[in-house]
């Protein structure tokens, strides 16, 4: 009787169920990096949403609110100075401050937890988003001109664009990384089978540990969406070691191999008939 296959997009939920781990590691390697592929261009596109919801609105409160300025010649000059600081994103313009370095946009990122941090000065500026820190000075950008009109109706929309897809496409390369890190935390699943008495051989305790990962990459995905950078690298990691544990205790492994049905061959005696 052929086995039953387990549905495609209900293995990124089953990861979160240890006793299942015994079905989902049957599948196909492709199968399981297909279906985990899908939910991180998701978590992907999710972030896509939010910072081009910030940008958008960095684009609407300058348009309205922000004075009149210029940059030429590698000098910006502004009416006045010109601060935002509303929803995890924080705006800071001011031609008094003559240079901005990235230390002091991640002392801002730091104090305030934002998700964007844009910080203009006189000669240079600083900007932090999806987890880069960067600084410029305008000599960089050689006959580099822009003003107020500019930004908001060109480069902004442009950068907004690049961005978005830059994120998205970072999907395929975290799901890389996400394989890389499974193939040595599976240290951690040996370590777990020989504790607890498990028998894996190597391509069981490979997948064992990517799935395992997968449940707290989502929750902390999850997490950061409500309180960016309340869950640090390192409690990231115990809390993957724990759950992994947690699956290599609860795994109860079917038998493969199955008993052949014992032939039964009847004694018939010698055929002493005569013909």
């Amino acid at each position: 009787m052929e086995e039953k296959k387990m549905n495609f997009f209900a293995i990124p939920a089953f990861t979160f169920v240890p006793p299942k781990y015994k079905d989902i590691i049957k599948e196909s390697a492709g199968k399981i990096f297909g279906a985990l592929l899908i939910c991180f261009l998701i978590m992907a596109c999710i972030n896509a949403v939010k910072v081009n919801v910030a940008m958008n609105e960095v684009t609407d409160e300058i348009r309205n609110n922000c004075p009149e300025f210029e940059l030429m010649g590698g000098e910006f000059e502004i009416e006045k100075p010109f601060a935002f600081d509303e929803d995890d994103v924080y705006v800071n313009i001011d031609d008094s401050i003559e240079n901005v370095t990235e230390d002091d946009v991640k002392e801002i990122v730091l104090n305030g937890n934002y998700q964007s941090v844009i910080i203009i000065g006189k000669y240079s500026f600083g900007m932090y988003n999806n987890g880069q820190i960067q600084s410029f000075k305008y000599t960089d950008f050689e006959n580099f001109t822009v003003s107020k009109d500019k930004l908001c109706d060109e480069f902004l929309p442009t950068i907004k664009s690049i961005v978005v897809l830059v994120v998205i496409l970072w999907a395929f390369v975290s799901i890389g990384l996400f394989y890389f890190v499974a193939l040595i935390m599976q240290l951690f699943t040996m370590m777990f089978a020989s504790i607890f008495g498990k028998e894996f051989d190597g391509v069981q305790r490979y997948r064992m540990t990517v799935l395992a990962k997968f449940p707290i990459h989502v929750i902390v995905f999850i997490i950061g969406l409500i309180k960016p950078s309340l869950i640090g690298f390192w409690a990231n990691l115990v809390l993957q070691v724990v759950f992994i544990a947690l699956a290599v205790f609860m795994y109860d492994k079917d038998d493969d191999v199955v008993d052949a049905p014992v032939e039964v061959i009847e004694d018939k005696g010698e055929d002493n008939s005569q013909f």
